[in-house]
């Protein structure tokens, strides 16, 4: 036992003899003891871990191996699952011109650098340490490729009521799942997943590379995203546009419209439709002709989104004769031949206003209370008096209504009789307290 430790730690600066003599012996005793317990309690150990290290196809990957106590041990750098060893020390082994190694100047941190790193550089690399038994540390290198979306397909317009197919080629490593969803969730929530039997079911997203629409409708046109990601950020999409082509609906915000003579008018009408419709404007009456643009007439088309459209017909310096039933026609090559979508609207004339106010003063007519028998004579008579004031403004005229008579007041109906008898026997009492006082 004695002689293999001797080997092993002195082998290149003392070889044992036993012919030597005692004192020779003891001697080199005493120093083959002194190096075995340096050897023992100051044996290579490793200080770290070996941490694993990412990066894109492309960049350059480094491990570094911490240790403490090397001495004349040696680290050396073995790629574990091909068991090709790379570097011993600052030897590199490899025929790989990108490999390298280095270590700082005390000797604690090695390193093993991999430049310009490739998909083949992947897997497990071992940092060892010439003991025995041997000492090691492992770490993986992950060589990806971020994703990347190659290709993507599918038809740009349908028709409403058919089917479209939608695909999505993507590559990176490792390989990115790729799904579906539609862009602007907020105001299209979701995609509409309508299978042949009429079921109808809405998801925010949908898996894989390819999405099957069918029984289109215009709900579904807008865009669509295919995404892509293998967990390295950062993720990819790209965008495909599916317009929906479908007849033109037309809808009046209000549908009875007042004109004021000589003031300017304006009849609206919004278009939903895809392609955008041409819109036009007529008035029934006797020619029943489309309105041209021009004059008194002015057509104007405001494109809110590529489905949207409202038209406003603008009729300056109204007249009497603008007064009647419109139509705001739309078509697009959705229509059959002659055939439109039509919103219609009523324009009447506003009731002229007027500068002046009647309105009425009723007053009361204080008369004598006579106690003298015979029939009842009233003590109180009405008199309205009718006073016009003219007023600045738009009011309507106000109906004046004749007021009732005492007469008509007492004989109106019994209540009536009975509160206006009241009444007046009140007001006697009272002149006649006044009058006493």
């Amino acid at each position: 036992m004695l002689n293999s430790k001797l080997n092993l730690h002195c082998s290149r600066n003392y070889v044992f003899n036993p012919n030597k003599s005692a004192m020779g012996l003891s001697l080199h005793t005493v120093v083959v003891f002194i190096i075995l317990a340096r050897g023992e309690g100051m044996r290579p150990r490793f200080v770290d871990e070996l941490r694993n290290v990412t990066v894109e196809v492309g960049r350059d990957a480094t491990f570094t191996c911490t240790v403490s106590d090397i001495h004349g041990y040696r680290i050396g750098w073995v790629k574990a699952n091909t068991k090709a060893i790379q570097a011993i020390g600052t030897h590199v082994i490899t025929h790989n011109t990108r490999i390298s190694v280095s270590h700082d100047d005390s000797r604690r941190k090695w390193s093993l650098h991999i430049a310009d790193a490739q998909l083949d550089d992947t897997g497990p690399y071992m940092c060892q340490i010439n003991t025995d038994p041997m000492r090691s540390k492992m770490g993986f290198l992950d060589v990806i490729i971020t994703p990347d979306i190659v290709d993507i397909r599918g038809p740009s317009v349908v028709v409403e009521g058919g089917s479209a197919k939608l695909e999505c080629e993507a590559r990176g490593e490792p390989t990115p799942l790729v799904f579906w969803q539609r862009e602007n969730t907020r105001e299209k929530p979701g995609i509409i997943n309508r299978s042949r039997e009429g079921k109808m079911e809405r998801r925010s997203r949908v898996d894989g590379s390819v999405l099957r629409l069918h029984k289109i409708t215009r709900e579904d046109a807008g865009g669509y995203l295919c995404i892509a990601s293998n967990g390295h950020p950062p993720a990819i999409s790209r965008r495909l546009q599916l317009d929906v082509k479908y007849r033109p609906a037309v809808s009046v915000p209000n549908q009875h419209v007042r004109g004021v003579i000589g003031k300017t008018v304006a009849l609206q009408c919004d278009i939903d439709s895809f392609p955008r419709a041409e819109v036009s404007w007529t008035k029934r009456d006797d020619l029943y002709e489309e309105i041209v643009t021009g004059g008194r007439y002015i057509k104007e088309d405001f494109h809110i989104t590529d489905y949207k459209t409202r038209s406003v017909l603008n009729i300056y310096n109204y007249t009497k004769q603008d007064a009647g039933l419109y139509d705001c026609k739309a078509r697009n090559e959705m229509n059959l031949k002659g055939e439109t979508a039509d919103g219609v609207i009523y324009l009447n004339t506003e009731k002229e206003p007027t500068t002046e106010s009647v309105y009425t003063t009723p007053y009361f007519i204080y008369t004598d209370y006579d106690l003298s028998p015979g029939p009842s004579k009233p003590f109180l008579t009405y008199n309205p008096q009718i006073s016009t004031r003219r007023k600045s403004g738009t009011e309507s005229p106000r109906r004046v209504v004749p007021h009732p008579t005492p007469e008509r007041f007492l004989n109106s109906s019994t209540l009536s009789q009975c509160c206006g008898m009241l009444l007046i026997w009140s007001l006697s009492f009272l002149h006649l307290y006044f009058s006493m006082v």
